[in-house]
């Protein structure tokens, strides 16, 4: 199997993601802690940063705010390795591993950082089994991507494509369905059959999922709702989704 391409270094912030980029063994070039600061987490990592020969220096807040950017770090922070990624054809054979029908989500022109780390949270919390996203026309995983996350993007296969269409059109070669959430869906979010492989569509905040994208999904199917509200986050939508897919999945028969 091909390896995961590292892209260039970047900042990470905050305790729990910084623990759980230490847990899965995430190169780290150096942690940076407030003076002063303590706790069980702080301890956790110093130990396993000098378990690991991790350089760590006790800094002021200002050193801390910039290089994090003004964000909540928690009093500390660490220059980690790029998340690794995956191409097409390596991401696809990680699917074709997995002992059940894998579920993928593919994301189309997410533009806040705070949504993408929270549909990767949900992701990888709800089961899914990777994740799709064009770097052209989303947010790149950043420190605040990373954050919001709380540490579940180094858990989950991230697969980067330049071109959405084409990636759809593979994984539909490969025997996934894919399906997109829209306000105009066919059938509500409960009647679509998740047990399979698939690949569950979360479209742009404000414009949803472009027409193109659409032409090439399966099924599109509705949230349905009882409020006055139209619509929802897109990460809150995501959650939605994966819950059902997991719900039809412990129903399935055996």
């Amino acid at each position: 199997m091909k390896a995961p391409t590292p892209p260039s270094t970047l900042i990470v912030y905050g305790r729990n993601p910084l623990l759980e980029a230490l847990n899965q063994g995430q190169p780290i070039e150096k942690i940076y802690l407030l003076h002063h600061v303590r706790g069980g987490k702080i301890e956790r990592i110093c130990r396993e940063a000098k378990r690991r020969n991790i350089p760590v220096a006790r800094v002021d807040r200002s050193k801390l705010d910039q290089l994090t950017g003004l964000a909540h770090h928690q009093g500390v922070a660490a220059v980690i390795s790029p998340i690794p990624t995956y191409d097409l054809d390596a991401f696809i054979e990680i699917l074709r591993e997995k002992e059940h029908p894998p579920c993928v989500i593919i994301l189309d022109r997410i533009q806040d950082p705070h949504n993408m780390g929270a549909i990767i949270r949900s992701a990888e919390f709800l089961g899914a089994d990777g994740l799709i996203f064009s770097p052209r026309d989303n947010v790149p995983l950043n420190p605040t991507v990373v954050k919001t996350s709380a540490g579940a993007l180094f858990h989950l296969p991230i697969c980067k494509t330049s071109n959405l269409v084409q990636t759809i059109q593979r994984l539909k070669a490969s025997d996934f369905w894919i399906y997109g959430g829209t306000l105009e869906g066919e059938l509500p979010l409960w009647e679509v059959d998740l047990t399979r492989p698939c690949g569950l569509i979360i479209g742009n905040e404000d414009k949803g999922i472009r027409p193109l994208i659409q032409k090439h999904c399966d099924q599109l199917f509705v949230i349905p709702r009882i409020g006055q509200t139209d619509s929802l986050n897109a990460s809150v939508a995501a959650g939605i989704m994966l819950w059902e897919r997991l719900r039809q999945k412990r129903n399935a028969p055996l």
